[in-house]
């Protein structure tokens, strides 16, 4: 009696834990005509099915998207990119731009640049910072020295090289340029 009453509780428990919420961003491949699958947050491929009118409506290309759905076990599907979910239901999300960190760092060190063209700075303390644009005049080749203030954006997700940070400017090349002043025209 005891072993059918846990097994009668645990029952429901264990359907539930098989609901999952997934976060990703939809894409669309030509792969045997035309696939729909959603690039999970982590990393891991999903193809979405379910009910038409809400798995439509998500097939917007390079839309995040948060989803609540269950594993499609038996199911099978043409393209095979990933796993099968049934979509029970789109959790409205709300993503907001963000304002990545940018300082003025005082770099010294030397200029590189990679096989693929990128310039950056290596500097004393062997952090490396890349080039949003060309070194300035004079900077431009191997081995340059390098001892002035850079407008920097510290997030390795924003180089091409997984570098330490981006730099933009120059800092003292951010203030404002002096307006032009204005003419003065002969009304005869």
């Amino acid at each position: 009696m005891k072993s059918f009453l846990i097994v009668f509780f645990l029952l429901p428990l264990s359907a539930f834990g098989q609901e999952l919420t997934i976060s990703g961003t939809m894409h669309h491949s030509t792969l045997e005509g035309g696939c729909w699958y959603l690039q999970g947050d982590g990393g891991k491929r999903y193809e979405l099915i379910g009910d038409p009118s809400v798995v439509n409506p998500l097939r917007v290309d390079g839309e995040h998207i948060v989803v609540r759905a269950t594993p499609a076990k038996g199911a099978a599907s043409v393209c095979m990119i990933g796993e099968i979910v049934r979509v029970l239901q789109r959790i409205d999300t709300m993503r907001y731009a963000i304002d990545l960190p940018v300082m003025t760092i005082h770099i010294v060190g030397t200029v590189h640049r990679t096989r693929s063209g990128v310039w950056y700075v290596k500097d004393t303390d062997r952090h490396e910072y890349e080039f949003k644009t060309a070194p300035p005049d004079g900077k431009r080749h191997i081995g340059a020295y390098i001892n002035e203030s850079f407008r920097v954006v510290v997030d390795k997700k924003s180089t091409r090289t997984n570098k330490d940070g981006v730099i933009y400017v120059p800092a003292r090349e951010q203030s404002p340029k002096p307006r032009a002043k204005m003419k003065h025209y002969d009304v005869r």
